[in-house]
């Protein structure tokens, strides 16, 4: 009997906001329990929760969940006005707990078994005993089954609870992608938050760890070693050993090893961002390539580029930031130095060493460095006097 509805309590335990409120891996334990239950099918939450804890868990939860707080007026006709509108079966969550998908138990982490305060029933059973001005604990014990331990773990501030229940929720996830056709090599060392979503073929290498809303497209590679948060990644994307951020990569590029992506970048189809390499707030065009050791902050790169290695975009003067932006095609050569503002054009180069303060036009050469000078025997002549 899987629920269609659920009604959630976040009870606190003294002073502090409740412990679904705390993270297990990289979100609240509130959001796991969200999950699975939509998971099972439940379309409709109502959640009641303390009136500081309410602004935390509102993202927890599916979009059009009612929230009731301890001091609403009213809370349970509204309850009730819920109940109402569920035809079926409706889980209760009373206590703290982490609830396992249908089908995987854990095992128990302490001995005795504890009551897990998670019932499921019918909501016209639960609406009627509540009308008859039943309690809702005797109401629950009275007319629903309560979810065994092993499946329904309850959740409490122990942290070596805490610790098996990490272990818990991560077998969760690497479970939930192998089933949808990702392979993941080593998922004892892989760690997947439960708003992640991971495309058929992708691989997930030893040391992957996947936070926030991050969606990853088919026919990946992720990893060794690597940290996505809140990013979108487009098919046949490669990331290994890199760490990106809130950031758009579309597909075929290649990222890494050892490239950092920071918030606000799109980075696109079949670009190279290679080791060494940090972006910043920056839009980069289909097939550039930028090899090694560079620096690209707040700028706008077309199509084609080439970085040569230990370029950087001079974005700030100590007081405000400034945009670079570099035409389709253009050629950058090794140690430019692009002090922004500054434009260069389609198809333009600059020369190796060189550092552009002035913008340069479309198919164009820029040199700015100075003339180098050859002083004969000036190394031979120190060394003499220094005898």
């Amino acid at each position: 009997m899987e629920p269609v509805g659920a009604i959630v309590f976040l009870p606190r335990e003294g002073n502090g906001p409740s412990l679904m409120l705390e993270d297990l891996l990289f979100d609240p334990a509130a959001r796991w329990l969200a999950g699975t239950l939509s998971a099972q099918g439940v379309a409709r939450f109502f959640v009641v929760c303390h009136a500081d804890d309410r602004e935390r868990a509102v993202p927890c939860f599916p979009e059009g969940t009612e929230f009731v707080t301890t001091d609403t007026e009213g809370a349970v006709t509204k309850l009730s006005a819920f109940l109402d509108g569920v035809e079926g079966p409706v889980a209760v969550v009373t206590r703290p707990v982490v609830l396992l998908p249908a089908g995987q138990m854990a095992l128990r982490m302490h001995n005795p078994p504890r009551e897990t305060g998670l019932f499921t029933l019918e909501a016209s059973a639960l609406a009627a005993a509540l009308e008859e001005g039943a309690e809702l604990e005797a109401a629950l014990r009275a007319h629903g089954a309560q979810t065994p331990e092993g499946r329904a773990i309850p959740l409490t501030a122990d942290l070596g609870d805490r610790a098996g229940l990490e272990n818990v929720v991560k077998s969760i996830s690497t479970g939930r992608l192998a089933a949808e056709g990702v392979r993941v090599i080593d998922p004892f060392n892989t760690y997947v938050g439960p708003q992640v979503r991971v495309g058929a073929g992708t691989v997930l290498l030893p040391g992957t760890i996947l936070r926030g809303e991050t969606v990853i497209g088919a026919d990946c590679e992720i990893g060794p070693n690597s940290m996505i948060t809140s990013c979108k990644i487009g098919d046949r994307v490669t990331v290994n050993a890199s760490q990106l951020l809130e950031s758009t990569v579309e597909e075929g590029a290649k990222i890494g090893p050892f490239a950092y992506i920071r918030p606000h970048c799109r980075v696109g189809r079949e670009v190279k961002v290679g080791d060494f390499v940090e972006l910043k707030n920056s839009s980069i065009g289909s097939g550039t390539k930028i090899s090694h050791l560079t620096y690209v902050g707040d700028s706008d790169v077309g199509s084609g580029v080439n970085f040569g290695c230990g370029t950087v975009t001079v974005n700030y003067d100590g007081t405000a930031k400034f945009r670079t932006t570099i035409g389709d095609r253009a050629f950058i050569g090794c140690n430019t130095n692009l002090v922004a503002p500054v434009r260069v054009g389609e198809g333009a180069y600059t020369a190796a060493g060189s550092t552009i303060t002035d913008d340069v036009p479309a198919d164009s050469l820029a040199i700015a460095r100075s003339i180098q000078v050859n002083k004969k025997q000036w190394a031979a002549k120190r060394r003499r006097r220094s005898r």
